[in-house]
Order: C-alpha cells, then structure tokens, then sequence
C-alpha cells in the first residue's frame, strides 16, 4: 500500500515560526482585547507542487495604530518566513523555499477600525506528512 501523505498545517508552521521571531503577538486571530501591534495569518489554500511538497498560499497581516508600523509588521512577517525558507524549516515543517505573491500594500480592515492594517501574501514550499 502507498504512503499516505498529509499536508502540513500550514497556519500552525507559521504562527510557530513568526511567534518564535517576531516582538509582536502573531497569531490566526484578531486578538481580544487588542494590542497596539499585531500579526495575523491566514491560510488562502495553495497548490500541490509535486507528490511529497505543497506550496501553501498565506496572507499575513500587520496591525498597528500607525501606517508606518503596520507596514514594517507586515514586511517583517515576509522576512523572517524567507529567512526560515532558506534555512529549510518553517515552524519545524521542512520547506523549500517562500516567495512573497505580493508585497505589503495598505487595506484597512473596517472590523478593526481603530488599527491600520498592510496585508501581504507568500507560498511557502512544505513538504507532506506520513500519516
């Protein structure tokens, strides 16, 4: 019988590794109550890269009370994942690599009103898990 391969849990990968790097909370939530600075990660699907390695699409989001800030969170976030691409783990996922989709651009999310927010996207090559 074939392996059995399981996606890794692109979202926990990531909050693990950003949590471990960062000096800002990070995490899947929009925190309650609010800090002044927050990341946040959402997992946005992906692609099969090939038969053991996904290329996990996430959009990371920096919260603060300036544009500035905000920006830099989101800018950081980018930077530590690549930084963890290349040294082959991302929250102790093996990985191959991470690419930014799109870099830090502002969008205010109207659910947090009171914080700007720059949104950004990467893919993050993980390999599979035996099940």
């Amino acid at each position: 019988m074939p392996d059995v391969l399981l996606p890794a849990d692109d979202e926990v990968a990531v909050v693990d590794e950003l949590s471990a790097r960062m000096s800002v909370p990070v995490g899947t939530r929009i925190p309650r109550p609010r800090p002044a600075e927050f990341g946040r990660v959402v997992g946005a699907g992906g692609a099969e890269r090939d038969l053991v390695t996904d290329s996990a699409t996430l959009a990371l989001e920096g919260f603060a009370e300036t544009e500035t800030r905000a920006r830099r969170i989101c800018a950081e976030m980018i930077a530590h994942l690549q930084a963890a691409g290349r040294a082959g783990s991302v929250g102790g996922v093996v990985c191959y690599g991470v690419r930014a989709g799109s870099l830090p651009a502002n969008l205010p999310d109207p659910n947090v009103p009171d914080r700007f927010r720059f949104s950004a996207t990467v893919s993050a090559d993980l390999r599979r898990e035996r099940v």
